[in-house]
């Protein structure tokens, strides 16, 4: 390991200390407030080292949209673990990560997430949070999006619009990327059964599904066929769930894309001033005190 490296790395250990001791704070607010009539899920992959985390992304969202309970897939949170989330959440349905399983999808990944999210959707709203967003603004456009049953998803700077997978796939065509989104994307111009329909590259970290909107079956099939394209060993690499999250959004009969500049993810020196919900993607999560800071700003507005 070279210094830089190994600063970075003393770097990060550094600042994820600093979160961990100041954002405990989380445990000291009111437990949310819910809606049982909206029936709107609020759905979050997590486990024990993400629980500050996730309560904090769980907690702010709720401020301003008020789900009628909370979906776990449970990826290693104990009892008492659990007994702490029920007291801040109140309604929480735990649902472990291994239950879930399929002949036609990877395991792991944030797969058994997608499958639980079309499972449950066929008679709820759902939204996809994930542990490491804070919400520090009323997110307007998502409750927008909501009363009218349209399906959303986090815009990105390649990803500002809905295409055709014609577009998606020329617009990939000269990339040497050996990542699975950029391979799966050059792949969908070349499969029959995708012809006519339509992709966006979105992140999935945060997400709206309407009711009705996909299934287990339409989860499935866009597993099936990339697998086939690709290989089921490639088409198992992380970030395939994204793509298939991506694509199944795409084709919902009404989508939206959240703005960038009020749904970014968090980089150093960007431009945070109009955001309603930060997504501190990993990478970047712990390179300085930005987490701590907004996540302790709208801690204290809980």
């Amino acid at each position: 390991m070279d210094w830089q490296s190994l600063k970075l790395g003393l770097k990060r250990r550094y600042f994820q200390r600093e979160f961990d001791v100041f954002c405990r704070a989380v445990l000291k607010t009111p437990a949310v407030e819910l809606d049982e009539s909206s029936g709107l899920v609020v759905l979050s992959q997590s486990y024990q080292k993400d629980l500050l985390m996730f309560l904090i992304a769980a907690k702010t969202f709720a401020r301003y949209v008020k789900p009628a309970r909370f979906v776990v897939v449970d990826d290693g949170y104990t009892p008492e673990d659990q007994a702490i989330i029920r007291a801040h959440l109140r309604r929480v349905d735990f649902i472990p990560r291994k239950s879930v399983s399929s002949r036609f999808c990877p395991v792991g990944g944030t797969w058994e997430r997608l499958l639980t999210i079309a499972d449950l959707s066929r008679d709820h709203y759902i939204v996809q949070l994930d542990s490491d967003t804070v919400t520090v603004a009323d997110p307007v456009e998502v409750r927008e999006h909501i009363a009218a049953a349209a399906s959303f998803t986090l815009s990105t700077n390649d990803g500002r619009r809905f295409v055709t997978v014609k577009e998606a796939s020329d617009a990939m065509k000269g990339s040497q990327s050996g990542h699975i989104q950029v391979l799966a994307e050059k792949a969908l111009d070349s499969i029959p059964e995708l012809a006519g329909s339509f992709y966006i590259r979105g992140c999935s970290g945060f997400a709206g599904f309407a009711p009705g909107s996909i299934d287990r079956d339409d989860v499935e099939r866009i597993s099936r066929l990339m697998s086939s394209a690709l290989g089921s060993g490639v088409w198992k690499a992380w970030g395939s769930e994204q793509f298939a999250s991506n694509y199944l959004i795409a084709n919902s009969p009404l989508k939206a894309l959240l703005p960038f500049e009020n749904y970014p993810y968090w980089i150093l020196q960007g431009d945070m001033s109009h955001a309603r919900l930060v997504h501190f993607i990993g990478g970047d999560r712990f390179t300085s005190s930005a987490y701590r800071s907004m996540a302790m700003k709208a801690i204290r507005s809980l």
